[in-house]
This record gives C-alpha cells, sequence and structure tokens, in this order.
C-alpha cells in the first residue's frame, strides 16, 4: 500500500514538472519556423525615416490600414491603445506599426494627424507605390480600390484590404498573426510572454 501511495506522489510530480515544461502556444495562427520579418522601409508620421529592423529588441505588433477606414482600422488601433497601456512599464518594449495602403491620400501629415490620436508612440508609415507593392506581397497583404461610381477621383474610393495583425518577436521574426476580430487579451498574453 506504501509503495503505491509513493508511486502515486512520484507521478504527481512529474506531472506537474511536465505541466511546467511545456511549450507556450501563441494564439492566432503562428508561424512554424518563425520567418525573418520582411523589410518595411519608408517614413514615420512625424516625419522621420522608419526602419522596422531598427524596432530590433523590441516586440513589434504590425498592421496595415488606412486613415478613411470607417471601421477595422480605428477599431484595431484603438484595441491596440488598450493592449499598450496594460503594459505600463513594459510598453517602452513594445511598438505598434501601421502601414498605410493608401499612400495616395495617406501622406505623411495625413498619418501625423491620425496616429496620435491613438497614440504619440505609435508608429504611422507612408511608404511609396513601388515599394508598397513588394511589402504587401511579402506580407501576403491584399488591398484594392474600390471606386463608389467608376467617374470618382481619389477622394472618392475606399480600400479593401486584409485585416490581420503580425506579432514580430524582439528577434525581428514572425511570430504569429491574428485575424480581425481575435481577443486583445489573448494578443497581450502574447506580447507579454515575448517581454519576459
Amino acid at each position: 500500500m506504501l509503495r503505491q501511495i509513493k508511486s502515486g506522489v512520484l507521478l504527481l510530480v512529474f506531472l506537474v514538472l511536465l505541466s511546467g515544461c511545456s511549450q507556450y502556444r501563441f494564439h492566432g495562427i503562428p508561424y512554424e519556423p518563425r520567418i525573418a520579418a520582411p523589410a518595411i522601409v519608408g517614413q514615420n508620421h512625424e516625419g522621420s525615416a522608419f526602419d522596422l529592423v531598427n524596432l530590433s529588441g523590441k516586440v513589434a505588433l504590425l498592421f496595415f490600414g488606412y486613415t478613411s477606414c470607417p471601421d477595422v482600422c480605428p477599431t484595431t488601433l484603438a484595441e491596440l491603445r488598450v493592449l499598450h497601456q496594460n503594459l505600463g512599464d513594459r510598453a517602452a518594449d513594445t511598438a505598434v506599426v501601421f502601414v498605410s495602403v493608401d499612400p495616395e491620400r495617406d501622406t505623411v501629415a495625413r498619418l501625423g494627424e491620425y496616429v496620435p490620436l491613438f497614440n504619440p508612440s505609435f508608429y504611422g508609415v507612408h511608404v511609396n507605390d513601388e515599394q508598397l507593392e513588394s511589402i504587401k506581397a511579402a506580407y501576403g497583404v491584399v488591398a484594392e480600390k474600390v471606386y463608389y461610381r467608376p467617374e470618382d477621383t481619389a477622394a472618392g474610393y475606399s480600400v479593401d484590404h486584409t485585416a490581420r495583425l503580425y506579432l514580430i518577436g524582439p528577434d525581428s521574426r514572425l511570430v504569429t498573426s491574428y485575424p480581425y476580430g481575435s481577443d486583445i487579451t489573448k494578443i497581450q498574453k502574447d506580447v507579454e510572454f515575448l517581454l519576459k
């Protein structure tokens, strides 16, 4: 009987130790294996040069959108503002990057009006059309203009675009991506794990 109790206790200790050794499981759709985040070079919303590689050492949350977006983009940025605030002191080691898929309307000045409304420390990146096409392809982002009427000018269109959030680790590798509407508390847990 004593031998069975000892065996049971040993088994319980083993299971507890085993559970502590299990790998963390990221939410969203993890990159397996992780790949280097494709380069993004452009201009930040306050006029300085932006290069994604300079965020190495930080956890980055990357989103592609546009300032005239009526719903998905402002909702995502508002949720990222809350996440960023919830990180407290650790927010300094986290970067939120918003890359415009509408460079025609989203000038640096326009991004400078829009992005700081959510958080002045967020990056609002303008990339010219030619570079933007290769960046979108590298991240698997689709974005195309939808005109209200064929004769409309640049002011009369919206942009249908991929609404994914990309999580980049401090080693500048893509960790996982989240579809629009993902639970922001789960995303925050992923960020906090990478900040350990």
